[in-house]
């Protein structure tokens, strides 16, 4: 029964507020005076299908009428979310406004002092970059307002380069173009690719994604730079920086890569083999006016067979991870004894002669550090003893801890 009179009481008091009747009030209801009547005084309620009406009339929300109170937070709600709207409006407006009369303005003015359209679309273009900041935002959607601005922004700014381009008659917009995409995709591409709704396939795989459009970018960058100055180094740098950059980056890109099966344990063997044939082939293009393949080629050999035996002995030598630490310590110490002598014959062959030959019977007198040949000879010795040293304690070491034969306790 209490809820019933506060519901009327409610109904009475929101009718009064308004100057409505009872007779009038039930006509805009569509029921009778007596029906009213009852409601206000707690004698019955309305049928549920007035609800949404008896609320247009008061103008109320239904969470006011079944509480039978005002909803003082949700009318304040309501108020500030109509006053954003009056005020993005307003601001929408004043943008259409302040650029539209600008527009105008440098439109007559270019008329008038020249008597044609011409640095005009400069200011339109400029306009533009300004409107992907100030006015964009206001029409896209909450998260996806800054990869708009952006890519907006970028688009005009493009737009700019082109106009100014052509107004002073020059060549340089798409170097221009290449270099403002690279420079801003390096620094904005990571957070472009997190806004953006990527397919599975590349959701995973962001960080290859970023690192091929920046590498297709510096290429690109690469060849409009040698069609403007007339320059041939186009394929050596594209092969040096692929080259550098996959040094570096390579090995954690290997992990996002959809490799064929079976591949994923060969990572090491598949970066090895990349790094090494991106090596022959721009010593092979930095030589083609004959330094090529002599020395370039058997240095280079030589040169890669350290990291190739180090892969040899780490990842597939089928033994202990002690004994196989072991076999590289020792191969390495091999390598600095050896590749000297190896390098010497080569440079020998292309006419390249010394006074101090490498010999592999080092002049070594430990008691003596006062000739300079002596001291290269014992400081190579004491390296190739540490690396020796390392690899026979590991060996040590690895068979000390080999497991017990089957059968065996």
């Amino acid at each position: 029964m209490e809820n019933r009179k506060s519901f009327g009481t409610f109904i009475l008091q929101r009718r009064k507020e308004l100057g409505l009747t009872q007779k009038e009030f039930a006509q805009q209801l569509f029921v009778t005076d007596s029906a009213v009547s009852k409601w206000e005084r707690g004698l019955a309620y309305p049928d549920i299908t007035l609800l949404q009406d008896i609320c247009r009339v008061l103008q109320c929300s239904e969470k006011e009428l079944l509480s039978a109170s005002e909803d003082a937070e949700g009318r304040r709600a309501e108020q500030l979310a109509q006053k954003y709207l009056r005020l993005t409006r307003n601001y929408r407006l004043g943008q259409y406004i302040l650029y539209g009369a600008i527009a105008a303005g440098c439109l007559l003015g270019n008329l008038l002092g020249q008597h044609t359209v011409s640095w005009f679309w400069i200011v339109l273009a400029a306009e533009a970059m300004l409107a992907s900041l100030t006015l964009l935002p206001a029409f896209v959607p909450e998260g996806r307002r800054g990869a708009a601005s952006l890519g907006g922004f970028t688009a005009a700014l493009l737009l700019l380069l082109l106009v100014c381009c052509l107004y002073t008659g020059g060549d340089w917009f798409f170097m221009a173009a290449v270099s403002l995409l690279f420079g801003m995709g390096l620094v904005f591409l990571p957070f472009v690719l997190h806004a953006l709704p990527l397919p599975p396939e590349l959701a995973c795989r962001k960080a290859s994604v970023y690192v091929g459009t920046e590498l297709l970018l510096l290429i690109a960058l690469y060849g409009v730079s040698c069609l403007y100055t007339g320059g041939r180094w186009f394929l050596s740098a594209t092969l040096w920086t692929i080259f550098g950059l996959g040094i570096v980056l390579l090995p954690p890109l290997l992990r996002q890569l959809p490799l064929p099966r079976g591949w994923h344990r060969h990572k090491a063997l598949v970066f090895l083999s990349f790094e090494s044939l991106l090596l022959v082939a721009g010593l092979a293009w930095e030589g083609r006016q004959g330094d090529f393949p002599f020395p370039m080629l058997p240095i280079a050999l030589l040169c890669l067979t350290l990291p190739w035996g180090w892969l040899g002995t780490f990842r597939y030598l089928p033994l202990r991870r002690w004994l196989r630490t072991g076999a590289a310590l020792l191969w390495t110490g091999l390598w600095v004894w050896l590749a000297p002598f190896f390098l010497d014959r080569v440079m020998l062959l292309c006419g390249w002669i010394t006074n101090n030959p490498y010999d592999l019977h080092l002049p070594v007198h430990l008691t003596d550090w006062t000739d300079a040949t002596t001291i290269s000879a014992n400081v190579m010795f004491l390296i190739i003893l540490g690396f020796l040293l390392a690899g026979a304690v590991c060996l040590v070491i690895g068979f000390r801890r080999r497991p017990p034969a089957q059968g065996q306790e």
